[in-house]
């Protein structure tokens, strides 16, 4: 997804965009997404540096940690990036402007990709340890069984030993 700088103006605008994963590079091995993801950009433009907040709505697809049940994780995530014009494109910066330091995209004034920023904020908006709900009672250790359906046979053949 692109932002042609031309025609946003100084000041403050708004920009709602609906967004599948393959617009952001978004891969399957990292998340699978359930529709599109909705993002709401508040862009804040002082000549060549623009600072964006952006919230994105959307559902994943998620496998439970405990009982490996599929099933749709909300994501409501919130991102900043802060960007500032290439002062001179034909010379090569040092990539520890961008990388180390964290915090300075640049553009060239002319189009602005946020891809990698929605993509991390995608990936690290994530709960570590999934979980389909928080009472999930996951697998039987014993035969697999999976415990949110009911007590699993091998509990019964425990107790009648």
């Amino acid at each position: 997804m692109e932002i042609d700088l031309r025609d946003l103006p100084d000041g403050a605008s708004e920009l709602d965009l609906e967004l599948d994963a393959a617009s952001f590079s978004l891969a399957k091995e990292d998340v699978e997404l359930e529709g599109p993801l909705h993002v709401h950009l508040h862009l804040d433009r002082r000549a060549d540096e623009i600072w964006i907040r952006g919230n994105a709505e959307g559902k994943a697809r998620q496998e439970c940690s405990r009982c490996l049940a599929d099933y749709g994780q909300n994501l409501d995530l919130e991102f900043d990036v802060f960007c500032a014009k290439v002062q001179n494109p034909n010379v090569v910066s040092h990539k520890a402007v961008d990388e180390e330091d964290g915090g300075i995209h640049l553009h060239d004034g002319r189009t602005l990709s946020i891809d990698g920023e929605i993509r991390e904020a995608v990936i690290l908006g994530l709960p570590m340890k999934p979980l389909c709900r928080e009472a999930c009672a996951g697998l039987c250790p014993r035969c697999g069984e999976d415990l949110n359906q009911g007590p699993c046979r091998c509990g019964d053949a425990a107790e009648g030993k």
